[in-house]
């Protein structure tokens, strides 16, 4: 990969007006149709008047204009992630969160109490969920916990800890009490109520299934805004400047137009409206309608400018599940295979593990032809490789009928796909969005989910770099808050297909059997980044705007600590964003960014970062945690216990 280097004829004092801003001294990649490389960009009103060479750049400078010096930093164009989920994430950075780590009971409850005493203006009705226990560490340390030891806390408030693997809800009396859940109420169907022995009564622990019978009331328009401004927050710390919501509801449009409102919105926000399956074709239509009406109430169609907008164009539908053990609960071509007869090393192919989509070919067909129609996108959940089929094939019905209408239809996850489909993405012009981080030996893969899928299938999986050199682009998606927030170990991943033994949200960091290479092939640095870019920006309808730094387009930016083009590859995922522009703004300044003389419109330290901080064991998303303690949390994070399968199934 080469970058050529783009000339600027010197401007006149007459044809340029002076910039607002003006950043030098840099190792730019504009990431245009040229791969340009340049060393200056000059800001005006929020969009890019000027990119080229320092010298050339001086005539922009006035007597008002802001030069930054960057110091020979690499500058990219702003981070766009087409696929996360920013109001469930955000939820658990704001509510109580113990993070993972391996806690005695007395922790626990000292954690849990802080929660309680930083919300004074909660009343004795107003709920206390708590998220991430490690289930097992804690009994292992303090035994048998229940209502009993949660009775402990000072509170007459309904308290539940959700633990880290969705298995087990523990719950003081006072949550047992407002669910109604008591000796008489029986074990749900897939779940299981501990009970007391002699009476019967529950102990407090709600297995599996029997968590639901939890009454807790939604998240209300107010906790969602305070997620959303909670994200915004961990976005710009990443250098995300565009985001797209691949799940959202009405209420999360509500949270960020409402933070848009207030001045708080630091990154443009896309919304795909979640739609389950109608039970017949004969609903179709009405789902259209539906959902036409409520994009048009949350829609900003305005043409983009430097301020963020929430933009709700599209909607997203589940296919399937997750491919990765245990669930398997990913539609498949093939079957799964599975232990013969309790054999750890001796599987076979078990027939009873294929599954149908959770949308019928026809129904899905129907559904897109009518939504595209009405000039609504679409963003399909497709695990399997029998659901990304099912997808492409949706696709190419509706190309067949209307050759010539402009769509946009992305395939999430893709991480089992047939040789076959590869060239189909670029045939049918459906964009695939990957997440590179699953690319990297972890415990979501080694050794159930390869034993599952079997050796002949390995080369198949997370193929994004067959799928572009069978001609069509990558678009990346975190699936945040799957997996922890870490764009720069992902891109590392996408290039070498392998994790970074120094990095502790990946696998690789504990050593073997994950330290070495996942099958297949990685992609170019160059591709990796414009699958965070460009191809995100033309994915959204934005290219024109934003993905590359290139005149005209808004100022969307970040400035980067290390140079992701120079550092050898095993370096790739140790980066660090140092500044993050949107718009022409500063919206986030990194601490101990020496030499970036500038004022960010947040800053790191306000009363939103103290309560924030205190809510999470290790500080706001885990930050301030050590090494151990990192590891550990990412460790528990189990990609298989994915929740999207309960949106997917109702």
């Amino acid at each position: 990969m080469s970058f050529s280097r783009l000339f600027s004829v010197t401007p006149s004092a007459k044809e340029v007006e002076a910039a607002d801003v003006v950043l030098r001294n840099g190792a730019i990649y504009t990431l245009d149709e040229a791969s340009s490389k340049v060393s200056a960009v000059a800001i005006k009103n929020g969009i890019i008047t000027f990119v080229g060479s320092d010298s050339h750049a001086e005539s922009f400078v006035g007597e008002k204009t802001k030069t930054i010096d960057v110091q020979g930093r690499m500058i990219m164009p702003g981070l766009i992630d087409s696929h996360m989920h920013p109001i469930t994430g955000g939820i658990a950075l704001v509510r109580c969160s113990l993070n993972y780590q391996s806690l005695a009971l007395a922790d626990v409850l000292r954690h849990v109490q802080g929660c309680i005493d930083s919300d004074s203006a909660k009343g004795d009705d107003d709920w206390v969920e708590v998220y991430h226990l490690s289930y097992s560490s804690l009994t292992e340390q303090s035994g048998d916990v229940g209502k009993a030891q949660l009775d402990e806390l000072k509170t007459r408030r309904p308290v539940i800890i959700h633990s880290s693997d969705m298995h087990v809800v523990l719950a003081n009396s006072r949550a047992l009490e407002l669910s109604n859940i008591t000796a008489a109420t029986p074990d749900p169907p897939g779940g299981k109520i501990v009970r007391l022995p002699g009476d019967g009564q529950p102990s407090g622990v709600l297995q599996d299934d029997a968590g639901r019978l939890v009454k807790v009331p939604p998240p209300s328009d107010e906790e969602n805004k305070e997620a959303a401004r909670a994200t915004l927050k961990l976005l710009r710390q990443n250098g995300i400047t565009t985001f797209q919501d691949a799940a959202a509801f009405e209420s999360d449009g509500r949270a960020f137009e409402s933070v848009r409102q207030e001045g708080g919105l630091s990154a443009r926000a896309f919304l795909d409206l979640l739609v389950s399956a109608p039970a017949s074709k004969d609903e179709v239509d009405d789902l259209v309608s539906a959902t036409a009406r409520t994009i048009s109430g949350l829609h900003d169609n305005s043409t983009i400018g430097p301020q963020p907008t929430v933009r709700v164009q599209a909607i997203k539908a589940f296919l399937d599940g997750v491919i990765t053990s245990p669930s398997n609960t990913g539609a498949v071509i093939e079957p799964y295979w599975r232990p013969v007869n309790g054999s750890e090393t001796d599987w076979a192919p078990d027939k009873s593990t294929l599954r149908q989509t959770y949308w019928s070919p026809g129904i899905l067909a129907k559904t897109l032809e009518g939504m595209f129609l009405a000039g609504i996108d679409a963003q399909l959940h497709a695990d399997g490789d029998l659901a990304v089929r099912v997808g492409l094939d949706a696709a190419e019905s509706f190309r067949k009928k209307h050759p010539d209408h402009d769509i946009r239809l992305g395939l999430a996850h893709n991480e089992l796909s047939n040789r076959t489909d590869w060239p189909r993405f670029s045939q049918l012009k459906v964009d695939p969005i990957m997440s590179f981080q699953w690319a990297q030996l972890s415990q979501d893969w080694v050794p159930e989910t390869f034993m599952a899928i079997s050796e002949y299938r390995h080369e198949n999986l997370e193929a994004y770099a067959e799928i572009e050199g069978a001609g069509r682009p990558i678009v990346y998606g975190s699936d945040w808050a799957i997996d922890p927030m870490d764009y720069f170990l992902a891109l590392k991943v996408a290039v070498t297909r392998s994790g970074d033994p120094q990095n502790p949200n990946s696998a690789a960091s504990r050593g073997a059997p994950y330290d070495g290479l996942f099958p297949g092939w990685g992609i170019s640095r160059e591709s990796a980044l414009r699958a965070i870019t460009i191809n995100g920006a033309r994915f959204l309808r934005a290219d024109d705007k934003v993905g590359s730094l290139e005149k005209g387009k808004l100022a969307d930016l970040v400035v980067l600590e290390n140079n992701f083009f120079e550092v050898p590859d095993e370096e790739l995922g140790r980066q660090r964003v140092l500044l993050t522009m949107v718009g022409g703004e500063t919206v986030f300044v990194a601490r101990g960014a020496e030499g970036l003389d500038v004022l960010p419109k947040f800053p790191n330290d306000d009363e939103q970062s103290g309560k924030l901080d205190k809510r999470t064991v290790g500080g706001f998303d885990g930050q301030a945690l050590s090494w151990e303690g990192k590891k550990t949390a990412a460790r528990l994070r189990r990609r298989g216990q994915c929740p999207h399968g309960k949106h997917a199934k109702h």
